[in-house]
């Protein structure tokens, strides 16, 4: 039996889109990244230009695709596209803005983003257990084909769907937001997880002129 090698994941959330500006809420549906957040991707790559990556996969959602390309730059690192690593799907709620959907829905907001109740859904939408079932089946195989050979491993996503997953797997007792091109690093070795960073925006600022 060969013995594994610590594999590192870098997630990565995408940079800042016009829904983000706008205060629509986006999950499955999407919005092009604005100037500034194609200026926050290309400075994480310079951030993270002295991190060897082996592979970089990516939500399938054109702003976390894009992002990743403007984070490789001229790395000669193929994309490698995931729908499991997509955002949580709000439902009836994707694309509102939030005036609207307090207007429509009351407070369905605080309560969904309490995340008191797991088991909690946008109507018509996907829970954090199951947001947080097809994240991990898709981490776990990442983790499957490098385990042998170790490294880093970039891993761009979204906000909630980074979020969820690291509160749930490290049992946290609450939910940290991840900014625009924020970083958090999980390190894996002979089954057991280790988080290392969270939501770090180091990476992006060093080089961001904001």
């Amino acid at each position: 039996m060969s013995l594994e090698k610590e594999v590192k994941l870098y997630f990565v959330r995408h940079g800042e889109t016009h829904f983000n500006v706008e205060k629509r809420l986006q999950g499955f549906c999407d919005s092009p990244l604005t100037d500034k957040g194609i200026e926050q991707a290309k400075s994480l790559g310079i951030g993270l230009s002295d991190i060897e990556f082996n592979a970089v996969y990516a939500s399938e959602s054109q702003r976390v695709v894009d992002t990743a390309r403007y984070a490789i730059g001229h790395r000669n690192i193929p994309i490698i596209t995931d729908p499991r690593l997509k955002e949580m799907n709000f439902g009836v709620l994707e694309s509102l803005l939030q005036t609207e959907i307090l207007a429509q829905y009351g407070n369905i907001l605080e309560t969904l983003f309490s995340l008191k109740d797991l088991n909690l859904s946008a109507p018509e939408g996907e829970s954090y257990l199951q947001l947080f079932s097809r994240t991990s089946s898709a981490i776990d195989e990442i983790i499957h084909k490098h385990k042998n050979d170790g490294g880093n491993v970039l891993v761009f996503s979204h906000g909630v769907t980074i979020g969820n997953y690291l509160m749930q797997l490290a049992k946290m007792s609450r939910y940290i937001h991840h900014d625009n091109c924020s970083v958090s690093v999980l390190k894996y070795l002979n089954g057991e997880f280790y988080v290392d960073k969270i939501a770090d925006t180091s990476f992006r600022d060093k080089y961001y002129l904001k």
